[in-house]
């Protein structure tokens, strides 16, 4: 019953999430009627959505009166609305390559990848291996990649991401793999073995490479 209870609760915090995405600047008043719930019940749920910094409070006008409160979504509630930008970078590429060319498609993709590098490598240049493979993993999750570093010896490392956001794109565009294992040994600074598997439904990527000042 409170698992029932917990999941109603959520349902209607999201209720009120999308009546504001679409109605931006609403009452308690104005919520309780599209989401049909109880003016209490709406204002206890906004109370806590403005408590986790998903909502903000602003007086709206009235041609009568005090002003009214109304309730906005703040930047934090973006996690709610994903944005995908695939379609329209796949049709990007494929205007490129249709307009252009595959060799300026390639020398596109590859200037990506080398730039993200340079601008990286520099900046952990005085770092460990370890800690720069740690640096990498922190960029890459910031652009939708989930990794962790695994060491597997005292010499060997293996950073392994569980997420591709682009995997459409690395399908279409197999060059990619080249682009990305360069990327690695540019920011590592040491050579890279990179290995795929989508075994059991699933997808993983293995990035491994050695430490070379290692006694071993």
């Amino acid at each position: 019953m409170n698992n029932l209870l917990s999941n109603l609760i959520k349902d209607s915090r999201y209720n009120i999430l999308f009546e504001l995405k679409r109605n931006p600047g609403l009452s308690i008043g104005e919520l309780t009627k599209k989401i049909n719930l109880s003016y209490m019940g709406v204002k206890q749920h906004c109370l806590a959505l403005e408590k986790e910094g998903f909502v903000e409070t602003q007086k709206r006008q009235k041609s009568i009166g005090r002003p009214e409160i109304v309730y906005c979504l703040t930047e934090k509630a973006d996690i709610f609305f994903p944005k995908d930008y695939s379609f329209f970078v796949e049709r990007l590429l494929n205007g490129i390559e249709t307009l252009y060319g595959s060799l300026a498609l390639d020398r596109l993709i590859y200037w990506v990848f080398r730039k993200d590098g340079e601008e990286l490598s520099q900046s952990v240049s005085s770092l460990t291996l370890e800690d720069r493979a740690k640096e990498l993993i922190s960029f890459r999750e910031e652009r939708g990649y989930m990794g962790r570093l695994v060491r597997e010896s005292e010499e060997e490392f293996k950073i392994i991401e569980f997420h591709n956001p682009i995997l459409p794109l690395l399908d279409k565009y197999p060059k990619i793999r080249i682009f990305e294992k360069q990327m690695f040994e540019k920011v590592l600074g040491v050579p890279v073995k990179r290995m795929e598997d989508r075994s059991y439904g699933s997808y993983y990527c293995t990035f491994t490479f050695n430490n070379p000042s290692s006694p071993g």
